[in-house]
């Protein structure tokens, strides 16, 4: 596991299955990936890893859910008008698309913590958000095992260099092909 990030490698080494829940309550890829390596080789068991990383990240979201939902207005949404108006679009358009606002920022690159404080600051219900989250995270975790499970130590290398600005790369993109195609529909129903 030369390539392996060394912190994650040496959190999960010494803590276990804890390591791999509190990486992923933050953000998590590189400390599942690392768990997934550590499973492969026969030092974690898959399962308890899977169910760990579920939980850390449905956790991690929720938390980040109440931050936005009881922060966001008074300290994270400016005063200005503008910004509200625009808001107010967005939230309409979580509110009709829920499951693929929630599915959508998970599989973004450094945007789960921003997308879960956002989502948090919409209408959308906490029960459906509870919902959506933890089936997506159920899911986000059994990929992103199974990548470092099957993979084992090829995807660190290949994750090290090129293709993690690659990666980076394509997810700005989604986004603002998001922001985009959002202000498109918006321009379109200003228009009805």
């Amino acid at each position: 596991m030369g390539i392996l990030n060394p912190v994650a490698a040496a959190a999960i080494g010494k803590y276990g299955i804890a390591a791999v829940f509190a990486g992923t309550f933050i953000e998590g890829e590189t400390v599942l990936l690392a768990a997934g390596i550590l499973a492969a080789a026969g030092l974690l068991n898959p399962l308890s890893v899977w169910v760990s990383a579920s939980v850390g990240a449905w956790a991690g979201h929720v938390f980040w859910f109440f931050a936005g939902r009881i922060f966001g207005n008074r300290y994270i949404l400016p005063k200005s008008k503008w910004i509200r108006v625009r808001f107010a679009e967005v939230n309409r358009v979580v509110l009709e698309r829920p499951k693929t606002a929630v599915f959508i920022l998970q599989y973004l690159y450094g945007m789960r913590i921003i997308g879960a404080i956002a989502i948090g600051i919409t209408d959308m219900s906490f029960a459906r958000f509870m919902l959506y989250e933890a089936l997506n995270c159920m899911l986000w975790a059994a990929l992103i095992l199974g990548a470092g499970y099957i993979l084992e130590e090829s995807i660190m290398q290949i994750f090290h260099g090129w293709l993690a600005w690659l990666w980076l790369g394509v997810s700005l993109t989604a986004v603002i092909l998001f922001i985009r195609r959002l202000e498109h529909t918006l321009s379109a129903k200003k228009l009805k």
